[in-house]
C-alpha cells in the first residue's frame, strides 16, 4: 500500500513538472540551428600618415583591396533558456578566390605626387565573423515581435598582396595583412510571421578594438614575420534580412543578406625595421565594408 501511494505520488509530481515546464516554456523550441552557404564580397582600405603629428604628409602610405569575393559559409544557433531569453551564436567564414588590391605613395598632402603607385593580386585569404549574444524577447508590437540582443563580437581578414599574372620579376611576392576586430555589440531585431512565411531584421552597431599586423615580405629592411602593427578604436554597423518559409514544425528554408561597415578614427603604427629600430607614425584608420546572401536551413529541436 506504501508502495502504491508512492507511485501516485510520483505520478502527480511529473504530471505537475511537466505542466510546470509547458507553462514555462510553451510550445517553442528549445534549440535552433540554420546552416547556410552564400556569396560575399569586401573591401578595405588603410592609410597612414608621415608622422606622429598626421603630416609631412597627411596621406604618406594608402592600400585599398577591392572585390574581394568568395564563398561564404555560416551557421546560427539559438538556445532557449527561458521564456523571453535566448543565448544566439552567429558565426561566418568566407575562403576568398579572387580580389585586387592597389598600394599608392604621396609625398604632398591630399593624396598629390605619388611616388609609387602599383596594382596587385589578391587571390587568396579569408574573413571570419561571430558573435556570441544574449537576447531578451520585448513585448510585442500588433504583428512584430521586437527583441533587443546584447554580446560580444569578434571579425577579421588575412588578405595578400600577390603578383599580377603579368609581373615575372615578384613571383616571390606574398604581402600579408590580418586584421582583427573585437567588442561588444548590441543589436535590435523584428520578427514577423505570417502562415508559412516569416521575416526578421536586425540592426546592430559594435564599440571595437582594432588591430592589424603585417608581412612584408620582400622589403629587406623590413623585419618578418611582423613588419608592422596597427591598432585604433573602431565602430561598426551591421544590417541583416532573414525571409524564411516554414515546411513543418522543424524544417524551415531561408534566405538572407548581409551588408556591414566599419570604420576606426586614428591610431598608431609601429614599423619595425632593421636598421632604425620601430619606426611610428599616424595610422590615419581603415574602412571595411561587405555585402553577402546565402541559402540555408533552419532545423528547430
Amino acid at each position: 500500500m506504501l508502495q502504491f501511494s508512492n507511485l501516485r505520488i510520483l505520478i502527480f509530481a511529473l504530471v505537475l513538472l511537466s505542466f510546470t515546464i509547458t507553462d514555462l516554456f510553451g510550445q517553442e523550441p528549445r534549440i535552433s540551428v540554420a546552416p547556410r552557404i552564400g556569396y560575399g564580397v569586401q573591401a578595405l582600405d588603410w592609410s597612414i600618415a608621415g608622422n606622429l603629428d598626421g603630416t609631412g604628409p597627411n596621406i604618406y602610405s594608402e592600400l585599398i583591396w577591392e572585390q574581394i569575393e568568395g564563398m561564404n559559409y555560416g551557421l546560427q544557433g539559438t538556445v532557449r533558456l527561458l521564456p523571453k531569453w535566448h543565448i544566439v551564436f552567429d558565426g561566418e567564414y568566407q575562403q576568398t578566390r579572387k580580389g585586387r588590391a592597389r598600394d599608392t605613395d604621396y609625398n604632398s598632402d591630399n593624396r598629390t605626387s605619388p611616388f609609387y603607385d602599383e596594382r596587385f593580386s589578391s587571390d587568396e585569404g579569408y574573413f571570419y565573423n561571430y558573435n556570441v549574444s544574449a537576447r531578451y524577447s520585448l513585448p510585442v508590437l500588433g504583428p512584430i515581435s521586437p527583441r533587443i540582443l546584447l554580446g560580444y563580437e569578434q571579425l577579421g581578414n588575412r588578405l595578400f598582396l600577390l603578383p599580377m599574372p603579368e609581373d615575372t620579376e615578384n613571383q616571390d611576392l606574398r604581402t600579408t595583412y590580418q586584421t582583427d576586430w573585437y567588442g561588444g555589440r548590441i543589436a535590435l531585431e523584428l520578427a514577423y510571421a505570417y502562415q508559412s512565411f516569416y521575416a526578421v531584421g536586425s540592426y546592430g552597431f559594435s564599440l571595437h578594438d582594432y588591430k592589424a599586423k603585417a608581412n612584408w615580405n620582400l622589403i629587406d629592411n623590413f623585419e618578418q614575420p611582423i613588419s608592422f602593427r596597427h591598432s585604433a578604436l573602431g565602430l561598426k554597423h551591421n544590417a541583416t534580412l532573414h525571409l524564411g518559409y516554414r515546411i513543418n514544425d522543424i524544417w524551415a528554408v531561408e534566405l538572407s543578406g548581409n551588408y556591414i561597415t566599419a570604420s576606426t578614427n586614428y591610431g598608431l603604427d609601429e614599423l619595425y625595421t632593421r636598421n632604425s629600430g620601430t619606426l611610428r607614425t599616424r595610422f590615419n584608420g581603415a574602412n571595411f565594408t561587405q555585402y553577402s546572401g546565402a541559402l540555408g536551413i533552419r532545423v528547430d529541436f
